[in-house]
């Protein structure tokens, strides 16, 4: 016996289905905006620790952290690792970091980062002098990227770097919802648009969007690719807080 609610046509069916995403978002996102520390905390386990049963990435990031602290270099995560505290959590394998490297000191410091990580390609010291990049890995086998960083604007994303504590042993230090939303919308890659979504889902509401605008500006226009932010207020204009009432549309 065919039910009233049943589609009768492939376009209703079609129809159905694209609700049934659309509900399954909106309570995705609804989640995400109101996630409490202990349910973040629990996330983070289960994502990571599945896919890792015995290398945690957090555990990997620590071990960086102590290593370049001990060398005496000013660093945070950005990449991946920042992504877990303000976006979705997801899984990643890859360790990013920004690290302080003032002009001509890229021998010296990738010498030590050598040291510390080992380096997963030759000629390290010389990407390092043309695209001021350490390319490394930890000793789990995480891929370890290091940005050398001197501008001004480097200056600032280390100022307002935070420490987030991720269930390790100690906190890591991540840079901040900001510089996150600035980094991603300046790499633009597939990906990074996504998660630029969820970041704004789960952070937007508490983010100086000023500093964001101020900063992020310059930036582009040395890429020559002012077009991102247009890209950006357009995702942050559709990603406002729903009105009152059911969070899923029902």
């Amino acid at each position: 016996m065919m039910e009233d609610w049943w589609p009768k046509t492939d376009k209703e069916a079609w129809a159905m289905k694209v609700r049934g995403f659309e509900m399954v978002e909106a309570m995705r996102v609804h989640e995400l905006r109101h996630m409490e520390l202990g349910e973040w905390k629990n996330a983070l386990r289960l994502v990571h620790t599945v896919r890792e049963p015995d290398v945690w990435l957090f555990q990997a990031a620590l071990s960086v952290q102590r290593s370049i602290w001990e060398a005496g270099y000013e660093f945070a995560f950005i990449g991946g690792v920042a992504l877990q505290r303000w976006g979705e959590v997801r899984f990643t394998t890859d360790v990013d970091v920004t690290l302080w490297c003032p002009l001509g000191e890229e021998s010296n410091v990738t010498s030590d980062l050598e040291s510390a990580f080992g380096r997963r390609e030759p000629g390290a010291s010389f990407m390092a002098r043309i695209a001021r990049t350490f390319a490394g890995r930890t000793h789990t086998g995480h891929n370890l990227d290091v940005a050398l960083a001197s501008t001004p604007y480097a200056r600032g994303l280390l100022n307002r770097a935070v420490d987030v504590d991720f269930g390790v042993e100690e906190p890591l230090h991540v840079c901040s919802a900001e510089d996150l939303t600035i980094t991603k919308t300046c790499a633009g890659r597939g990906q990074d648009w996504v998660d630029l979504k969820r970041i704004i889902q789960r952070s937007g509401r508490a983010m100086d969007w000023d500093l964001v605008w101020e900063e992020l500006a310059p930036l582009l226009a040395m890429i020559e690719d002012p077009e991102r932010m247009d890209r950006l207020r357009e995702l942050v204009a559709q990603e406002k807080d729903p009105p009152p009432g059911n969070p899923y549309g029902l």
